[in-house]
């Protein structure tokens, strides 16, 4: 693996590492080395899972956001709209 340490366009300081299978990889400098090595150990262990162990962690974190929709306590009483009818003349004539 190489790494080589660059400044890019926008005056940051970045490191291009390429593999030894070639792929190519580009990491701010900012971040610190211990890091990025933390999170390359997580991101290659969670590869090593199969698919259905992250779907069935999400539908657990999905069933324990949801919550159940409050009753209501009493029925109310329907609005003038329904009262009225759709055409003709309507039911209730105030004079």
């Amino acid at each position: 693996m190489k790494t080589t340490r660059f400044t890019a366009a926008n005056a940051c300081e970045v490191i291009k590492v390429v593999t030894d299978s070639g792929v190519t990889g580009y990491i701010d400098a900012s971040i610190p080395p211990e890091a990025i090595a933390t999170w390359y150990r997580r991101l290659s262990f969670d590869l090593r899972r199969p698919i259905a162990h992250s779907r069935r962690l999400l539908r657990q974190n999905q069933r324990r956001t949801t919550r159940p929709m409050r009753e209501r306590t009493r029925r109310r009483r329907p609005g003038p709209s329904l009262w009225l009818p759709k055409r003709g003349r309507p039911l209730i004539v105030l004079r």
